[in-house]
């Protein structure tokens, strides 16, 4: 029995993939990381998940934000346009 728990054990282990969090995007509102190519809003305060920063905002705006073209043109960056403009 002993023998089993243990292998058990090695493979839970190898199928663990380390990740360095501190330096991965990770979203600033449900901390978990932000895919390289998932829908995401680069705002001043951090990087978000699309759908979790129009969640967001739609909860404290009671609207859903305005959104513009990230930079160099990627289809899967947006950028939150400024109230100031």
């Amino acid at each position: 029995m002993r023998l089993m728990d243990e292998r058990a054990k090695v493979s839970e282990e190898g199928n663990v993939v380390d990740i360095r969090m501190e330096r991965s995007n990770t979203c600033a509102r449900c901390h978990m990381l932000v895919a390289r190519f998932a829908p995401q809003v680069i705002a001043t305060s951090g990087v978000y998940h699309r759908e979790c920063f129009e969640a967001w905002y739609f909860g404290r705006y009671g609207r859903r934000p305005a959104l513009l073209a990230g930079p160099n043109s990627d289809r899967h960056r947006f950028r939150v346009r400024d109230k100031a403009a």
